[in-house]
Parts: structure tokens; C-alpha cells; sequence
């Protein structure tokens, strides 16, 4: 056995890239892109500072204002993810790309009035900032940690909030966000669901407590690498199971979880 290297290769990179590049061609073809949001006057600027600067500077305002420019960097995101799969190296390439992807959340979730988990879009390119290899080795370490605490803080927030001291919380919080399903008569596979878990607030209980396991056993990768198949196995069960039952589409966070099975693949390779 030889010592563990701790450097990603340039296939398993790619992998990630060619996922987040799925993922945004999704997201474009939905509709949600810059040049979709033409015209849209009405923004809900989030808590950090962050979307204060974007907005206050003007720049998510002045993409919709124009529906070239929307076009323009959203065929842009698509050529520079292209780019960046066939030279992963090249960090100029995905500094521009972070950039872009960083507007779009802002954009995305300053229209949609809440924050999703979109946030993964331009996450995911931390590591390929850098050029040496030392500094994207600590970047892939860093944001890995980062991803699990992301899912841990939410379980420790549903815990704060004692979300648990109700059997019925979950079924009301389902009643009152597909209000809208109900009224337009939706009968589909998904509504289908949530009526039954609003029949039955047991089982949707039982649903909140496994989803809080799930985030909270995010807690198992801080202390080792081992498991970090199955806790990404598990985040894309949870993300399915969101999706079935609260319509939260992963669509854009998808490719920040597979950097568990990355770190995987690598320690398999070491050996």
C-alpha cells in the first residue's frame, strides 16, 4: 500500500464539471435564466451582504433590463463550462465562470424571494480558483467540510426551532405551501403525495425526523473520509424525497454533493 494522495485527478474533475454543466443547461432550458427573467421588475435581496453589493451595484438590474445581455452571459456560462471540462486546469477560465454563476444565484433568488439550494453552482468551482496544487488540494478539503456543515446547520436549525414539539408541524407546512396545487386542481404524482401526508401527519412526522437524521449524520464525515459514499448517497435521497414531497428541485446543488463521491474514488485510487 502506498501513502494516500490527496490530489483530485483530472477525469474525476471533469466528472464534477460535466454535472454542474447538466445542471445549468437544465436550469436555462427551464426558464429561470438571465434572459427568462426580461422585464422583471420585483427582487427580494437576501441577508448577507453579498446580494446588498450586487444590487446595490446594479448589475442584476441592469442584465434583466436587457434581454441581449440575459442571452448574451447565459450562452456564456454554457461555452466558458464547456471550456473550463476540456481544460480544468485553466482557473482564469473558471474565475469568470464563478463570477457569472455567482450573478445568477443572486438573480435566481432574489426573484424567487427565498433562498434554494442553487448555492451549490458556484460553490463547486471553489477548488478550480486555483492554480497550484497545494492550494486547490486545502480549496477541495475546505469545501468539503463546507458541505457538511451546510446540511448539519439545517438539521441543528430544525432542532433550534424545536420544528419536533408538533406531530402536525410538518403536514400544516405542507397544507400551506401547495395551497396553490390545490386550487388549480393539480392532481399529479407529487400532489398526490402531499395529500396523503397531510391526511396522515404521523407518517409526515416520521418523514421530518428521518430528513433531520440525515443532515445531522453529515456529522460522521468531520471525524472520517470512509463514509463518504454513502453520506452522499444519502443527500441525494434526501434531495429525491424533497423533491417528491415539497417540489424543492436539487437542480443546481447536485454537482456540490458528488464532491463526496470524488473524495471517494480518490482514497480508492490511492491504494
Amino acid at each position: 500500500m502506498r501513502p494516500l494522495n490527496n490530489s483530485i485527478t483530472l477525469t474525476a474533475q471533469r466528472r464534477i464539471l460535466l454535472i454542474l454543466f447538466l445542471e445549468c443547461c437544465i436550469i436555462l432550458y427551464s426558464g429561470v435564466g438571465f434572459a427568462s427573467l426580461y422585464g422583471n421588475p420585483f427582487f427580494s435581496i437576501g441577508v448577507d451582504p453579498f446580494s446588498w453589493l450586487l444590487f446595490g451595484a446594479g448589475i442584476p438590474q441592469t442584465i434583466i433590463a436587457h434581454h441581449w445581455l440575459g442571452s448574451l452571459l447565459s450562452l456564456s456560462i454554457i461555452l466558458l463550462l464547456i471550456l473550463l471540462i476540456i481544460f480544468p486546469r485553466q482557473y482564469i477560465i473558471a474565475i469568470i465562470l464563478f463570477i457569472l454563476l455567482f450573478c445568477l444565484y443572486i438573480t435566481l433568488t432574489g426573484y424567487l424571494t427565498h433562498r434554494n439550494f442553487q448555492s451549490g453552482m458556484f460553490l463547486v468551482l471553489v477548488p478550480f480558483l486555483f492554480d497550484k496544487n497545494n492550494s486547490r488540494k486545502f480549496a477541495w478539503e475546505a469545501i468539503r467540510y463546507f458541505l457538511l456543515f451546510f446540511y448539519i446547520s439545517s438539521g441543528l436549525l430544525k432542532l433550534w426551532n424545536h420544528s419536533f414539539d408538533d406531530i402536525t408541524h410538518f403536514s400544516q407546512h405542507l397544507t400551506s405551501q401547495f395551497a396553490p396545487y390545490y386550487v388549480e386542481g393539480n392532481l399529479g404524482f407529487r400532489t398526490s403525495i402531499n395529500l396523503y401526508l397531510i391526511q396522515h401527519p404521523a407518517v409526515a412526522y416520521g418523514l421530518m425526523i428521518g430528513a433531520t437524521v440525515i443532515e445531522l449524520s453529515m456529522l460522521v464525515g468531520f471525524f472520517t473520509r470512509r463514509w463518504d459514499k454513502w453520506l452522499a448517497i444519502a443527500l441525494l435521497v434526501f434531495h429525491l424525497a424533497n423533491w417528491c414531497v415539497m417540489d424543492i428541485a436539487p437542480i443546481g446543488h447536485l454537482a456540490f454533493i458528488c464532491i463526496l463521491f470524488l473524495q471517494y474514488e480518490n482514497r480508492r485510487w490511492a491504494y
